[in-house]
């Protein structure tokens, strides 16, 4: 088919409006072009604008809008175009961290139920609330589909896992038979993931929160903050200039030295490529 002919429409990033119109006109516009008549596209615009909080402002000229209103904007016009698929492109970016969570959440169920959307976004948490099915990009290369169960215990690549883990751990090892070296300490760990040809040879851990325990024996950390993750405090940790978080229930302040062990590998990734070289159960 051709571009006019595609029932589709795409929501730009950079908001892509009339900055020297109105509100009104430029809700008005993709209903103008596809042959609404005016009385009735009037009636439709003033209708839901309402629903996007542009009732108060749809006479006002864009170039006077907030960043708020620009979103509110965006978004009612492609509910007024109503397309069968509807592509949107990273549009909370501009918004501040509570007004962006506030937006996703009121604005967004508004589409559901009315054709596809394809969602892009640089947040891991609104990719996992809006849907099960993620794709994860990188300059345009599709690394990894799934859920974000998915993303969090199988990582494909380490962009992946540092994306949608709350805390993640990258720390630098040798990986051996049932053992792995961290800091210049082996230490004993469940190996059978990893393929014949990368034991013996550097990589990188993924670990998340409940991978590192405090043991007798293992390698030497240093305690440099604790932060609240519900009811339990995770402490960020350093050695030889590596930093990486752990969780336990004991009481650490900033200074405490403390021996870890291995208590289990989330992930395992090439150094070189950042891909996953661990063969997921």
């Amino acid at each position: 088919l051709s571009l006019k002919e595609r029932d589709f429409q795409m929501v730009f990033d950079d908001y892509a409006l009339f900055s020297r119109h109105s509100v009104r006109y430029n809700l008005e516009y993709p209903l103008k072009i596809r042959k609404v008549p005016k009385a009735e596209r009037k009636a439709q615009v003033e209708k839901v604008a309402t629903l996007f909080d542009l009732d108060i402002v749809i006479d006002m000229p864009v170039y006077r809008l907030n960043e708020w209103n620009k979103v509110c904007l965006v978004l009612c016009r492609a509910y007024l175009r109503d397309a069968r698929v509807l592509l949107i492109d990273n549009i909370f970016a501009k918004l501040d961290t509570v007004s962006r969570k506030d937006a996703f959440l009121r604005f967004l169920p508004l589409f559901e139920g009315r054709g596809i959307v394809l969602y892009a976004t640089d947040s891991a948490w609104e990719a996992s609330a809006l849907s099960e099915k993620i794709g994860f990009l990188s300059y345009g290369y599709l690394l990894q589909e799934g859920s974000a169960e998915d993303f969090h215990r199988r990582p494909a690549c380490l962009a992946a896992f540092s994306s949608f883990e709350e805390y993640p751990s990258l720390l630098p090892a040798l990986i051996g038979k049932g053992e792995v070296t961290l800091f210049s300490q082996v230490l004993a760990a469940n190996t059978a993931g990893i393929p014949q040809e990368y034991l013996e040879k550097d990589a990188i851990l993924g670990l998340s929160l409940g991978d590192l325990r405090i043991a007798e024996n293992g390698f030497d950390a240093t305690v440099k903050a604790a932060f609240h993750s519900g009811e339990q405090r995770v402490y960020l940790a350093d050695c030889e200039g590596v930093s990486f978080f752990f969780r336990t229930e004991r009481t650490l302040k900033r200074g405490d030295r403390v021996t870890l062990a291995l208590e289990h590998i989330t992930a395992v990734f090439d150094p070189i490529n950042q891909r996953a070289i661990m063969r997921y159960q």
